[in-house]
């Protein structure tokens, strides 16, 4: 079957007005289903796009604004479809030549497949979701292009997608599934009673790391040194077991890291994705998202609101004003309400790439206009095509 026949075997079931949308996975399914099957994810991105499009028009007031969000939820849509034709037609082109090129072109497919899963599961703001489908093409383009050079170091580049494609799978089933965030509870519960916020936690990976030893701040590592200090919360609260070897100076590795041709173009891939996962980590214990969507509600009658996000806040505070059109909430608070698409506005992706590179700051969202809405649950989708 196809990916429209899936989308429409699936369709009376889970296309629904946003209102009707409880935001939990159907059926008690609450752990990632990794779909490996191109057809299937080709419909999983169908069905975004159609619940999207429908939450999108009830959601947004003005014309203007909802013509600019529909065009998002279309280029979410139609760049996962050429992404996944294109990585499917270099591995059949390559698999008909066969030799070490076949098998960094599987890998790249593979890394491709596992990361448009985390994209269509795991982040809920379409918003957000464009960019990191953005931030996958431009690695996938990367490493077709070192491939295809005649004098490509091939068996480098086949050591460097097998490497990438491990980590992916990582990140995609350690961040929003239940069993994985049973791993980091008890971590999550230690950091919030000893009043642990998450800006001392990075600084405190970042010590030792050995990455401060001058008076450094985390704004003032590189991409690479910001990704280490995020893998190194994952890896300390039970999460996830990360390949290190890509991603470290080779301190933990104990060894130098591999040489990475494309490196440039996967670091913003995977800071984003240790990113979000080590804000899940530090949330945990909180129950955040429940208590923003109480709050939030109040407000989804109106046209638009500000947000003011304060560093050092209590993680839970999340306070509408209705009357100012204001919502008040910690920096945590914004980080997860943005990912789970509680709160959305079209620059959510550069937002949350700012936060991620600074965790001290916030950045300048005082002439932005956010609304709120649930969400379709990629995941639950998933578990729907699945079946």
């Amino acid at each position: 079957m196809d990916s429209e026949g899936v989308a429409a075997k699936v369709a009376d079931e889970t296309t629904k007005p946003a209102s009707q949308e409880d935001g939990e996975s159907k059926a008690g399914m609450t752990d990632l289903l990794m779909l490996t099957d191109k057809s299937q994810l080709q419909a999983l991105a169908m069905l975004l796009r159609n619940n999207e499009e429908l939450m999108m028009s009830q959601a947004i007031k003005s014309e203007t604004e909802r013509v600019e969000y529909l065009k998002t939820v279309s280029d979410c849509y139609t760049r996962t479809m050429k992404l996944l034709d294109d990585s499917m037609a270099a591995r059949i082109t390559y698999e008909r030549s066969g030799g070490t090129r076949s098998l960094v072109a599987r890998d790249m497919d593979d890394y491709v497949v596992y990361g448009l899963n985390a994209c269509l599961q795991n982040v809920r703001n379409c918003c957000v979701r464009l960019d990191a489908i953005d931030k996958l093409r431009a690695h996938y383009d990367a490493l077709a292009d070192a491939v295809a050079e005649p004098a490509a170091n091939v068996e480098g580049l086949a050591a460097e997608a097998s490497e990438y494609k491990a980590a992916m799978w990582q990140y995609c089933y350690n961040q929003r599934s239940a069993s994985a965030r049973a791993h980091s509870r008890a971590y999550s519960q230690a950091l919030k009673l000893e009043g642990i916020d998450f800006a001392e936690l990075v600084r405190r990976h970042q010590l030792r790391l050995g990455y401060g030893s001058k008076g450094e701040e985390f704004e003032d590592l590189d991409d690479t040194q910001k990704l280490e200090v995020y893998n190194s919360i994952i890896v300390e609260s039970g999460r996830a077991g990360l390949p290190v070897r890509m991603f470290s100076s080779g301190r933990s590795a104990g060894g130098p890291k591999i040489a990475a041709t494309t490196w440039a173009q996967a670091v913003s891939v995977f800071i984003m994705a240790a990113g979000n996962l080590a804000w899940d980590v530090f949330t945990t214990e909180h129950e955040v998202e429940a208590i923003l969507k109480g709050s939030l509600n109040l407000l989804a009658g109106l046209g638009g609101f500000a947000v003011e996000a304060v560093v050092g806040a209590a993680v839970t505070k999340a306070v509408a004003n209705v009357a100012a059109g204001v919502f008040a909430c910690s920096l945590a608070g914004f980080v997860v309400g943005a990912i789970a698409g509680l709160i959305f506005v079209g620059v959510s992706g550069l937002l949350i790439n700012l936060i991620i590179g600074s965790p001290r700051k916030v950045p300048d969202m005082s002439k932005l206009m956010f609304h709120t809405a649930v969400m379709p649950d990629g995941m639950a989708l998933a578990y729907a095509v699945s079946h």
